[in-house]
């Protein structure tokens, strides 16, 4: 059976958008303000999916080719309504009322997943924690419809992140069964800043896909000394750690290896940075974390030499 999760996303991201583009021209619109109103609520959606959508299930290319191939489209679609009277209805809210309502509520669905974009505290700035590829993320931002950690004090501005191939994909297949087929896994993990591991822990079997550990939620994990922060890196593989605690590191050093232990689902590099709270990642409140000055959020990508 179909997980939950899966079924949303095509729904949201195949389903709906093929529906918004055969609206245009089945059935044919009667005036040219019922076109503009297809092409209004369709546009609300595709914005909406652009900002709160997960591209790298299916392919990242997919979320500037939709809404290019949607305003192509609206732009042939008119042509059959361009000498037909501008409103035939005797009743615009009847007739239209209900595609404008839903068009504003995805509009205002947008906004606030765009709120998501800035921050208002002090940024700690690191480095990239991985290298040689193109990096996805899964999570992140200042708003729970774009970051599932926000609603967590000490996660707020947490990180989730995958590995990306050719096409923009994270994983060989929507939902593979093996752990290597999920690019991101067994990447190596580098420290985001010179300081010192403070603590580490290790010895947590990788989950199977879908499965999670919720006893030891971080499983396998390293927690760093960036100045005044602290930063977690989370879900490593089994007996990948390099570094013990009170080791001092270097930025770019290697210390460990993404896996899939603790409360993950599938392969990706979990990471957040906090004040207070020392070694102990639920006790601090989150900051925010830049790289190179970027404030990275969902559908941010990272390419690394």
């Amino acid at each position: 059976m179909m997980e939950m999760p899966l079924l949303i996303l095509l729904t949201t991201q195949v389903l709906l958008p093929v529906f918004f583009l055969l609206w245009l021209w089945l059935p044919r619109p009667a005036d040219r303000l019922g076109w503009l109103m297809r092409v209004l609520y369709g546009a609300c959606y595709f914005a909406f999916i652009a900002v709160i959508g997960r591209w790298d299930f299916l392919s990242t290319a997919l979320d500037a080719a939709l809404p290019i191939l949607f305003l192509v489209s609206a732009l042939l679609a008119y042509r059959r309504v361009r000498h037909q009277p501008w409103n035939r209805s005797t009743s615009i809210m009847r007739t239209h009322g209900f595609t404008a309502a839903m068009a504003v509520f995805f509009l205002a669905l947008t906004a606030r997943a765009l709120s998501g974009y800035g921050y208002q505290e002090t940024a700690v700035e690191l480095d990239f924690p991985l290298a040689g590829g193109t990096y996805y993320i899964g999570q992140g931002g200042s708003a729970t419809s774009i970051n599932s950690h926000y609603a967590d004090r000490s996660q707020r501005y947490a990180l989730d992140i995958v590995a990306l191939d050719g096409l923009g994909a994270r994983a060989a297949g929507l939902m593979p069964k093996d752990l290597p087929s999920y690019f991101a896994y067994d990447r190596a993990v580098k420290s985001p800043c010179t300081g010192v591991a403070i603590a580490t822990h290790d010895g947590i079997d990788d989950n199977k896909i879908s499965e999670t550990n919720t006893r030891d939620p971080a499983g396998n994990h390293i927690v760093l000394a960036c100045g005044p922060a602290r930063v977690l890196l989370a879900h490593l593989r089994k007996g990948s750690i390099a570094v013990h605690g009170g080791e001092l590191v270097t930025a770019g050093e290697t210390l460990g290896r993404v896996g899939n232990s603790g409360n993950s689902s599938e392969p990706h590099l979990h990471m957040h940075a906090y004040l207070g709270g020392v070694m102990d990642y639920n006790a601090g409140e989150g900051v925010p974390m830049t790289f190179g000055g970027r404030f990275l959020v969902r559908g941010s990508s990272v390419t690394i030499p």
